[in-house]
C-alpha cells in the first residue's frame, strides 16, 4: 500500500551525534534561519517529532487539518503523518525527534506514547497547551536533554531516554482528552483503542466495517464504537472514514494514480462508491480535490 504514496517527501532519521543514533534536539530558530524562513513542502517523517513552541505565529498543517500556531504549545507528530509548518516570523522553541528504536532501547512502552492521544496517525492532532506553571518543568527537562546529550561519554542514550520518558509522562498527565478516574477501566479501554488502531493501520484498505474490527477483537460493534468515542471523541466508524480520507488525499495530492486505481487500492469494489464516499465526507469529488489542492 505504501507504494501509492511514494511521491510524498519522507525524511529518514539522520544522527548528528556519535553517542545518540536515535535522538536529536534542535532549536526552531536555527531550523528557520537555515531555511531562510521558507516553509518546507508538506512531508512525512519515519520517526516521532515533538514541536515545543515557546513563541511563534503561523499555521501548522497536519494531515490536511490546519491549526493556529500559538505561544506555549506542544505538537506531537507520529511517524508517517504528513505535516507542514508555515511560520509568519522567526519562532522560539525546540524540535525533539526520536525513533521507535529509541523507545525500545529505553524501555519506554508504546502505550505511554499512545495514551497521550496526541500522537495520532489519523484524525485530529490538536496541540497541547503548556501552562505558565508547567513551563519551567518542560524547560528544565529540555535543558537537561541538551546537557546530557552533549557532555556524557557513556550511558548518554539512557540518560536522555529517561528525560524523554519524563517529558511524555508530564504531557500525558496534562492531556485532558476524555480520561476516566477508574484505573481498571482506563487500561481496558486503552487496550481496546490500541488494538483497534493497530488493526486499522494494517487493514484500512481491506476492512471498512466496524463489525469486522469488532469481531476480530471479540467485542460488539456498539461497545467498540462507544469505547473509541469515549477516549478520542470520535466513533470507530468515524476513525475508519478519517483514515480512508487521509490516505486518499495523500495519494491524490502526491501521486499520479487514477481515481479508479485509487478506489481499488483503498478497497472499494466500484470507483463510483469511492467517489460518492469521498464527496460525502469532504464535499468534493476526488478529481475536484486534486485540482483545488494543486492550485495552492
Amino acid at each position: 500500500m505504501n507504494s501509492i504514496h511514494k511521491d510524498i517527501k519522507t525524511y529518514t532519521f539522520t544522527a548528528h551525534s556519535a553517542n545518540l543514533q536515535e535522538f536529536e534536539i534542535k532549536r526552531m530558530e536555527e531550523i528557520y534561519r537555515k531555511a531562510h524562513g521558507e516553509p518546507d513542502s508538506p512531508h512525512r517523517h519515519e520517526y516521532y517529532s515533538i514541536i515545543f513552541i515557546e513563541r511563534g505565529k503561523g499555521l501548522h498543517l497536519v494531515d490536511f487539518t490546519e491549526y493556529a500556531i500559538e505561544d506555549l504549545t506542544l505538537f506531537f507528530i507520529q511517524p508517517g503523518q504528513m505535516h507542514q509548518l508555515v511560520l509568519e516570523e522567526e519562532p522560539v522553541g525546540w524540535v525533539i525527534t526520536f525513533t521507535e528504536e529509541f523507545l525500545i532501547a529505553n524501555s519506554i512502552p508504546g502505550k505511554l506514547v499512545e495514551d497521550i492521544y496526541l500522537f495520532n496517525d489519523y484524525g485530529e492532532s490538536p496541540p497541547l497547551p503548556v501552562t505558565p506553571v508547567d513551563l519551567p518543568v518542560y524547560q528544565n527537562l529540555i535543558n537537561q536533554m541538551i546537557y546530557f546529550s552533549g557532555t556524557l561519554e557513556s550511558y548518554t542514550l539512557e540518560a536522555v531516554g529517561s528525560l524523554v520518558k519524563l517529558f511524555l509522562i508530564q504531557s500525558n498527565n496534562r492531556c485532558n482528552l476524555n480520561k476516566s478516574n477508574n484505573p481498571q477501566l482506563i487500561e481496558t479501554s486503552n487496550h481496546i483503542l490500541r488494538s483497534f488502531k493497530r488493526i486499522l493501520n494494517q487493514r484500512y484498505a481491506t476492512t471498512h466495517m466496524v463489525s469486522d474490527f469488532a469481531e476480530e477483537m471479540a467485542v460488539t460493534s456498539d461497545y467498540l464504537n462507544k469505547t473509541v468515542k469515549n477516549l478520542t471523541g470520535k466513533s470507530a466508524k468515524e476513525h475508519i472514514q478519517s483514515k480512508l480520507i487521509i490516505e486518499a488525499k495523500r495519494s491524490l495530492l502526491f501521486s499520479t494514480i487514477s481515481n479508479k486505481e485509487l478506489a481499488f487500492e483503498l478497497g472499494f469494489e466500484e470507483p463510483a462508491h469511492f467517489n460518492n464516499f469521498f464527496k460525502k465526507i469532504t464535499g468534493q469529488t476526488p478529481s475536484e480535490f486534486r485540482i483545488s489542492a494543486h492550485q495552492f
